[in-house]
Parts: C-alpha cells; sequence; structure tokens
C-alpha cells in the first residue's frame, strides 16, 4: 500500500543564501512520497536561479511568478498546484531534519489526527546559537491555541481538506494567524510530537526581525478574520481569549518596550488603543492568568501600563516602557557577571563577618566536568546573606580540568572559610551517591545541595532560612527555579507554570506545609520540585532514601523529595531566586520517554503502597500517564 503524499509549499523571495540548504532539507526527507512546491516571487537576487537547478527533479514543481505577489498568494497558488494528501509550510530561509517528515506522519497516522505539532529550534545566525521554542499545556485543543507557536504554519502538518477552506489573506504580514488556527480549532484531532525540531533561522533583515512599522498592525485584521473564521465553534469565547492573548496582548507587552523612539512609539500606542479597545484586553483571562505567573514588581509594571495604555493616557504609558528599558539596559545587572578572584575574595570576607545564624548551613557542590562554572558558583554561594558555615566540593573523577580549577579556588579560599575538596577516584556513575557521601560529610544543620553549573540570587539562602526561625520541624525549604542557557542568559523566568499540572495556583504565594499534605494534594502526581539547587534539607541519615532514588535515571529526585516530606513540614517561597541551568549536558537534558515513563509507573506503584493512594490522585494519575502515552506515542 503506497503512503499517502506530502506536499511541501515553500515560497521564495531573495534568499539565495538560504535556499539550497532548505531545498536540500526537504528532497533528503525519509519519508518517500513528497512533492516539493517551489514558488518564486519575483526574486532579484539568485534564488531563481538556484531553483531551475532543481526543475528536473521528478519531486520538484517550480512555479514562477510574474510579479512580486507576496508570500500569501504564493502560498495560495502553491496549494492549487499541489497533489498531497497533506500538506506543509517550509520558510525558504529555514530547514529541517532528514526525518522530520517521516515523524510528523507516524504520529498522525498511529493517532488518527489531522494535524501534527511539532517544537522550533530558533537558530540566531549572528552569534551561532540555539534556542529551543516549545509549545505548552499541549493536552487540550484550547492548549495548542494558547501557546507562542500556535499561529505559525510551519511547525505543522495538516491534512489537506483542512486546509482548502481557508485561503491566507494576501498583502498581509502575520498571514498564518487566519489560516492555522481556524484549522486548528476544525480538526477532530491534533496530536503533538516531542523530539522533533523545525529549525528556524533568525536573520537580521527578515521581516519578523525587522524596524516596527505599521504593517504590524495587520495582525489585528487576522485576528478579525481568525475570528469570524471560528465564531461557530463550541468553545468561541476561550478560543477568543487565547488568540487576543498570543497575537494582540504580546505585543503590548513584548513588542512595544522594543521600538526605540519615543515619539514613534507613542504614534504606535494611541493607534493600538484605538484597534485593540473593541476586545476588553484588561478583562482578559489568559492576561490575568499571566500576572498571576509573574513576580510582584513585574506585576505592578504590567498593570500599570495596561491601565493606562487602555485609559488613553499614551504619553504616560510611553513613559513608563522608557523607564523600563532604562532601568534594564543601565540599572539592571546581569544575572551572571564577570568573575575574578578579587571578587571571590571580597565577597568571602563579608561572608565570614557576618553574625551567626540560628542554624548553620553546610553547601555542598557535586560537579562532573563543570570547570567553566565553578568560579560562578562559588560567588554566588559567597555572597549569600547568610553566613555559610563550610562548604564540600565533590568532584566525580572529571576528565575536563574541574580538579586544576577547584585546586585553585580552595587554595584562594582556606585562610577565610571552612572549604574541602572530595575527589573520588573512580565516577560514582550517580548523583545520589554524591548527594548523599555530601550528607554523610556535612557538619550543619541543613545541607544546600548547590549543584556546580546552577546560579542563584544573593538573598536565596535569607529566603530560604526565614520559616526556619518560626517552624523548628521544617525538613524542605525552597524557591521558585528560573531556567538559564550555557552563557547566563534568562530562557524561563519561572518553573511555576511547569510544575501545576493541576492549574491549582498553589505556588504562587509562599506557604509552609505539613509534608504529608503537600504529598496528598500535590507530590503525589509529579516532582513539584524543579532543582535540588533550590533547597534546603535537614541533615539526617537518609541512606534508604538515597540507595532507592538512585535505582532511577531520571525521576529519583522526586521520590526522594516526597520520601523527606512524610518527615515534616514544607517551606516554599515564591521569589524566583534560584538559577537552573540548562546546557545540553547534564543529566536532566537526556532523556528516553518509554524509560521514562517506565520510572513514572513504579513510582506511583510506591507511592500507593507506602503512603496510599485515594480515588481522586488515581484519577489524575491515570489522566496524566494517558497524556503522555499519546504525546510520547508510547503503548
Amino acid at each position: 500500500m503506497e503512503k499517502e503524499k506530502i506536499s511541501v509549499i515553500v515560497s521564495v523571495y531573495n534568499t539565495e543564501k538560504y535556499v539550497k540548504k532548505c531545498i536540500d532539507s526537504i528532497l533528503n526527507q525519509t519519508y518517500s512520497n513528497l512533492e516539493l512546491v517551489l514558488i518564486d516571487d519575483k526574486s532579484t537576487d539568485k534564488s531563481l536561479e538556484i531553483l531551475r537547478e532543481y526543475k528536473n527533479n521528478p519531486k520538484v514543481i517550480l512555479i514562477e511568478n510574474q510579479e512580486n505577489k507576496g508570500l500569501s498568494y504564493s502560498r495560495n497558488i502553491g496549494l492549487k498546484k499541489s497533489h498531497g494528501d497533506y500538506i506543509g509550510y517550509i520558510d525558504s530561509d529555514d530547514y529541517i531534519e532528514p526525518d522530520y517528515y517521516e515523524k510528523l506522519m507516524d504520529a498522525i497516522q498511529k493517532e488518527k489526527a489531522d494535524i501534527a505539532v511539532c517544537d522550533m529550534k530558533l537558530y540566531y545566525e549572528k552569534n551561532k546559537t540555539f534556542q529551543i521554542s516549545r509549545g505548552n499545556n499541549l493536552d487540550t485543543k484550547i492548549g495548542f491555541i494558547h501557546n507562542g507557536l500556535a499561529a505559525s504554519a510551519c511547525n505543522k502538518l495538516f491534512k489537506r481538506k483542512i486546509m482548502e477552506k481557508y485561503p491566507f489573506a494576501e498583502g498581509k504580514v502575520n498571514e498564518d494567524i487566519a489560516v492555522v488556527i481556524p484549522a486548528l480549532v476544525e480538526a477532530k484531532k491534533i496530536v503533538y510530537v516531542p523530539d522533533v525540531y523545525y529549525y528556524y533561522v533568525q536573520r537580521e533583515n527578515s521581516i519578523q526581525n525587522s524596524h516596527f512599522s505599521e504593517k504590524r498592525f495587520d495582525i489585528f485584521a487576522g485576528v478579525d478574520s481568525t475570528l469570524e473564521r471560528i465564531k461557530k465553534a463550541k468553545d468561541f469565547e476561550a478560543y477568543k481569549d487565547a488568540i487576543v492573548y498570543n497575537q494582540i496582548i504580546v505585543l503590548l507587552l513584548y513588542v512595544f518596550p522594543k521600538i526605540k523612539n519615543r515619539k514613534e512609539r507613542k504614534r504606535y500606542l494611541k493607534k493600538y488603543n484605538e484597534l485593540s479597545a473593541k476586545y476588553n484586553i484588561r478583562q482578559n483571562s489568559f492576561f490575568w492568568e499571566f500576572l498571576d505567573s509573574t513576580n510582584t514588581k513585574s506585576k505592578i509594571y504590567y498593570k500599570l501600563l495596561f491601565k493606562l495604555e487602555c485609559n488613553g493616557h499614551y504619553f504616560l504609558a510611553n513613559q513608563l516602557i522608557s523607564f523600563l528599558n532604562f532601568f534594564q539596559k543601565y540599572l539592571k545587572k546581569k544575572i551572571i557577571p564577570k568573575i575574578t578572584n578579587k571578587m571571590l575574595v571580597r565577597e568571602v570576607i563579608k561572608n565570614q563577618r557576618r553574625r551567626p545564624s540560628k542554624y548553620k548551613i553546610s553547601v555542598v557542590v557535586p560537579n562532573y566536568n563543570y570547570a567553566r562554572f565553578l568560579k560562578q558558583r562559588l560567588y554566588s554561594i559567597l555572597k549569600q546573606k547568610i553566613k555559610i558555615y563550610e562548604i564540600l566540593i565533590l568532584d566525580d573523577c572529571s576528565t575536563d580540568t574541574s580538579r586544576y580549577e577547584i585546586n585553585s579556588l580552595v587554595s584562594l579560599l582556606e585562610n577565610y572559610i571552612n572549604i574541602r575538596k572530595i575527589y573520588n577516584a573512580k565516577n560514582s556513575g550517580s548523583a545520589f551517591k554524591q548527594w548523599e557521601k555530601g550528607f554523610e560529610m556535612a557538619c550543619g544543620d541543613y545541607v544546600w545541595i548547590a549543584e556546580a553549573d546552577d546560579y542563584c540570587d544573593s538573598k536565596m539562602l535569607k529566603n530560604l532560612v526565614k520559616p526556619l526561625n518560626t517552624y523548628s520541624d521544617i525538613v524542605i525549604s525552597y524557591c521558585d527555579t528560573a531556567f538559564i542557557n550555557a552563557e547566563g542568559k534568562m530562557t524561563l523566568p519561572t518553573i511555576k507554570n511547569e510544575i501545576d499540572f493541576m492549574n491549582t495556583k498553589h505556588w504562587n504565594q509562599d506557604f509552609v506545609n505539613d509534608g504529608k499534605e503537600e504529598y496528598k494534594n500535590y507530590a503525589f502526581l509529579n516532582c513539584t520540585i524543579a532543582n535540588v539547587s533550590s533547597t534546603l534539607i535537614k541533615k539526617d541519615y537518609y541512606h534508604d532514601f538515597f540507595e532507592l532514588s538512585g535505582q532511577f535515571k531520571q525521576a529519583g529526585d522526586w521520590l526522594f523529595y516526597v520520601n523527606i516530606m512524610q518527615k515534616g513540614k514544607i517551606a516554599y517561597s515564591n521569589k524566583t531566586l534560584n538559577y537552573y541551568r540548562v546546557h545540553g549536558n547534564n543529566v536532566s537534558s537526556i532523556t528516553k520517554k518509554d524509560e521514562h515513563l517506565k520510572e513514572l509507573e513504579k513510582i506511583y506503584k510506591y507511592f500507593e503502597e507506602h503512603y496510599g493512594l485515594n480515588s481522586f490522585q488515581k484519577k489524575q494519575i491515570k489522566k496524566r500517564i494517558s497524556f503522555l502515552k499519546n504525546v510520547w506515542h508510547l503503548k
């Protein structure tokens, strides 16, 4: 039986530098029944010459526009000339992995879906770096519509009959929205395909990255057209709120602050007010959900910005944005400054002059091949507002220059603070063995496992220790976590939305809770502590817990935390004070979906046997397992 045909439509205009890589990535797909429709939109560079090199390829259909018609016209004509059962769109400066369409089609066929959706890898041409842009909460249709990738046609594969209903709006930018979102709404089933990426090249001179202009306001026409097309949908009001938030509100939140010219920005703010008035953006449910997830200062700023803008006070709104830009450029410090030995000595002297706190804090720094981050990590430890009792650096037989760096740092600091280095003769192969060694050797009342590649705010320990002064039986105190990349740039400002699977808003405020109740209501379902570096754990003998958690490669930390919770109270600070570094070679970046699911099921069984599961918990667990099987394509 012949596979269903996929037609890939690529509109080309002046992308001679990129288009060959784009075309080759499509023609070299492992999915065999595929045709490529190339439309040259009257390019003025050598793009057409490159396209003509492929015109004799039996998989290629070449269309040459006689005048420049725009992306929407080209996509519409490409669809008419195509023959595929399924339609994909690729921008001519982007590219895809060899098995991109095979994986998307496999998912569609297994799940009997109308549309397959994947994530993007943004490639920044200027600095040669990648950043992953992911969809969130993709377990419901509203989840597919309420995320930043919803309106893109490029990271999706569509059933043809859906796309034929919705032509692209010609002569407009942001033209995808009124096509893609109605298609998502109409689809009987949408499947999310993890670990598949569309490579989106970020060019400085591309339309999306160019200077703000009046054309950006085309998005309002796009939203109006989208809402008109889906007005009979069952959940129209929820879809409307999600679309308005992601396409219009986000424009004010993130795009307007990038406009440098104050006079221009004020004019655009006035036009924005006129065009957005009918959407009642201050009452948008997703806007308030966004506010709930931000810190106090950001919440004040955004509420004030929206109040000023919606009430027509453009001058004041403009001034507020200018102040924000000034603050971010000149006043707000980088997350991680460049660290010198002089800075380390200065901070260790200041730290050790602090008055001892009620509890002694032992800092354990597990390290394996993180030489380049060690100085930064120690600086963030020494800069704490709480006096550090001792620092233990555990190296698990690193193969980089870690030990040279550790030796130098210990020699630099040992005259000021109790700092020790502990070297393994053989790699332990387990983070939990290193954690356990740290607990055994620590002499403090509480242990802070500060992973060598992470970083933190100088007020983290102060916030974690604060509830200990009121409650003597706290076994875990932790805070909110942000994600940073290898260069120390923030990629995710809070982990709250990622851990709150049941949308309880539990982590939107500080709390001290009985550990058993915390397990019963929240931690039974998923690991609610994102990163061990964000935690203070009461010193105790945890050998059995470490041994049990060591049997798991991916979810053992969750089991470790839940077991400790049973021994006392758990405290939480809703401030984002810990920075978890995700850089590709840390343990949690490497996962196998089938093994991960088996581990989760094993942990749920352990919970039921040791702590019990009620009917509500079992229902939530069943829902989560079903969702993971679906998105991971597992039996």
